[in-house]
């Protein structure tokens, strides 16, 4: 039903012809579609750049397009505006459309199967879980493309939409995948994959489970083993060392000093890296999960990320016990990366933007014939 309420007065818009007279292109109409156009735009720009940069010149075309109807609304010419919007959604329903198809679909496809081999044979229920419901979500991200492709031509926005929601389904298809990857490891790569998140954590300022990172299992039940009077009392005599060591450069001191935590905090951190460790070591994961994540923000993204890099690195020692044949799986962070909608390069919009210019709202054609009237009176009157 809401469907249709929205498809009527669409229809109407284009039985009239977009002309002066229909009412509905107003200031605040038009205001609407152009903000609705430019978050089209912005979504479509991730997918480009990620993926398929050969059409930066159509993303070029289309954002000029976008940019003279933004200088139409402020000229207050409605109209004009409205139809620039238009043309833009024209050519950008057909980018959607084949980077949807040529990408999104293929690539999560692609995905989920070159996966399930592996996760199949590891017979881990969670595992296969996730694989199921990332062929559920593939599947419906391929009837909504079928949906967007079969809609009314002319109906260019209602067809971004319909294409927009798929490429979100396929990239959360391809993010279940992700997950049943990770679950179908063993313990053991799983303990290095979280090993590999704290490192990465620590390295940009974290500061949770620091003393446990690259140890092995009786360096871990060393750590769990002290209490926290002996913890602090290591930790002060490293940081005086360090203070006295580094004396000539206060400043790099200053950037090293850890944030202020008060006592009964530490203390508690103290605690759950000591039940985080125990947790780990008896491979109880989902238990460690949940203290975690209260110190890692975005724990799945770099849950998966560490997932990635530790099996690309196994898949090249020749360590991996998921497959005969070697599978570079960094080459999947790129798709990881534009799941959670990060640039893996500069964006090919920001790189383009700077070139748009303002068109002038008078036809080409009408300046030609208007030049030969002008040449052929001043024939006559010779």
């Amino acid at each position: 039903m809401k469907i249709r309420k929205y498809l009527l007065p669409l229809a109407i818009i284009l039985i009239f012809g977009f002309t002066d007279s229909f009412a509905g292109i107003d200031q605040t109409y038009v205001e609407k579609i152009l903000k609705e156009n430019r978050m089209f735009i912005d979504f479509i720009d991730i997918c480009v750049t990620n993926f398929n940069a050969e059409k930066r010149n159509v993303l070029f075309t289309i954002y000029q397009k976008h940019f003279n109807a933004e200088i139409a609304y402020l000229q207050a010419n409605y109209k004009r505006a409205f139809d620039e919007v238009y043309s833009s959604q024209k050519d950008m329903s057909a980018l959607y459309e084949s980077i949807l198809a040529e990408h999104y679909l293929e690539d999560s496809k692609n995905v989920l199967e070159k996966f399930a081999s592996d996760i199949i044979k590891a017979k881990n229920n969670s595992a296969k879980h996730y694989l199921t419901l990332g062929y559920r979500d593939r599947a419906l991200a391929r009837n909504l493309y079928v949906s967007g492709e079969a809609a009314y031509p002319k109906l260019y926005s209602y067809k971004i939409y319909k294409y927009m929601e798929a490429i979100d389904f396929a990239r959360r298809a391809k993010r279940y995948a992700f997950i049943s990857l990770y679950s179908s490891q063993d313990g053991k790569t799983k303990l290095k994959i979280y090993n590999q998140m704290f490192k990465t954590e620590n390295e940009k300022g974290g500061n949770f489970f620091k003393r446990f990172v690259d140890k092995d299992e009786k360096g871990y039940i060393a750590e769990m083993n002290k209490t926290y009077e002996e913890h602090e009392s290591e930790t002060q005599g490293q940081s005086t060392d360090s203070k006295t060591s580094s004396a000539d450069n206060k400043d790099n001191d200053a950037s090293n000093i850890a944030p202020f935590e008060k006592k009964a905090e530490k203390s508690s951190k103290f605690r759950k890296e000591q039940r985080v460790a125990n947790y780990l070591l008896h491979e109880e994961f989902e238990k460690a999960e949940t203290i975690i994540r209260t110190y890692v923000d975005n724990y799945n993204f770099k849950l998966i990320m560490a997932t990635l890099n530790v099996l690309g690195e196994n898949a090249h020692s020749g360590e991996s016990n998921t497959s005969d044949t070697v599978t570079d799986y960094k080459q999947y962070i790129n798709h990881h990366n534009d799941n959670y909608h990060i640039l893996n390069e500069k964006s090919v919009l920001e790189s383009v933007a700077g070139n748009a210019k303002i068109i002038d709202d008078v036809k080409k054609d009408n300046k030609i014939d208007d030049q030969q009237k002008i040449e052929g009176n001043n024939t006559s009157a010779d």
